[in-house]
C-alpha cells in the first residue's frame, strides 16, 4: 500500500512515518513543501492520502475538495487534533472517507487506513452501480417515450412499436435506447 502523507507537523510527520516504515507492505510517500495536493497524488499514486493537520483551515478542505473533483480521486484519511461536528461534516462533505481525532494511538493507524480504503471502495462502486441504474431508467424513459410516440402517429401497439424499434437496432447494430432517442430527435424536428 502506498501512502501519501500531508501534515503541517513536522514531528507528528516523523513518528508517523516511523511507524508507517515499520510495515514492509506499505510505502511511504510526503508531500513536499509548496507541492498541491493533486500534484502531489499526480507524481505519486498512492492509494491512500493521509492529511494531517492541527487546525484544518479553509485551504486544506478546498485541496481535498480539489482532489476529489479531478480526475484522479483517492481515499482521504484525515487526521485532526480536536473533535469538532462541524469540521467533520465540511471534510465529508470535500471528500474526506475517514475522520479521525489524533489522540488515537499511533499503532491504530494502519487499521484506520486499511479500513477507508475498504469503505472508500466500496463508496466508489456504489456511485458507479447508481450512475449504471440512472442510466438504466433513463434509456427505458426513452424507449417508453419513443414507444408512446410510435403508438400515437402510427397507430402501432406496444408491441409492434417496441418491435419496431428492436429492428432498426438489429439492423443498425446498435442499442435500442439510441435508436429511440433518434426517432425522438426526429419528433421534435
Amino acid at each position: 500500500m502506498k501512502i501519501l502523507l500531508a501534515d503541517d507537523n513536522s514531528s507528528r510527520a516523523r513518528a508517523l512515518s516511523d511507524i508507517l516504515a515499520g510495515d514492509v507492505s506499505m510505502a511511504l510517500a510526503r508531500l513536499k513543501p509548496g507541492q498541491s495536493l493533486i500534484d502531489a497524488v499526480a507524481a505519486e499514486a498512492p492509494d491512500v492520502v493521509l492529511v494531517d493537520i492541527s487546525r484544518p483551515d479553509r485551504d486544506a478542505l478546498d485541496s481535498v475538495r480539489a482532489l476529489s473533483a479531478s480526475g484522479t480521486p483517492r481515499p482521504v484519511v484525515l487526521f485532526v487534533d480536536e473533535d469538532d461536528a462541524d469540521l467533520m461534516e465540511a471534510a465529508f462533505e470535500a471528500g474526506v472517507c475517514s475522520y479521525n481525532v489524533v489522540d488515537a494511538p499511533l499503532k491504530d493507524v494502519k487499521p484506520l487506513l486499511r479500513a477507508a480504503i475498504a469503505l472508500y471502495t466500496r463508496f466508489r462502486r456504489t456511485e458507479e452501480e447508481l450512475r449504471s441504474a440512472q442510466k438504466q431508467l433513463s434509456e427505458r424513459a426513452s424507449v417508453d417515450r419513443a414507444k408512446a410516440a410510435l403508438m400515437r402517429t402510427k397507430r402501432m401497439s406496444e408491441p409492434e412499436a417496441y418491435r419496431w424499434l428492436r429492428k432498426r437496432a438489429m439492423d443498425q447494430a446498435r442499442k435500442i435506447a439510441d435508436v429511440a432517442e433518434d426517432y425522438l430527435r426526429t419528433m421534435d424536428g
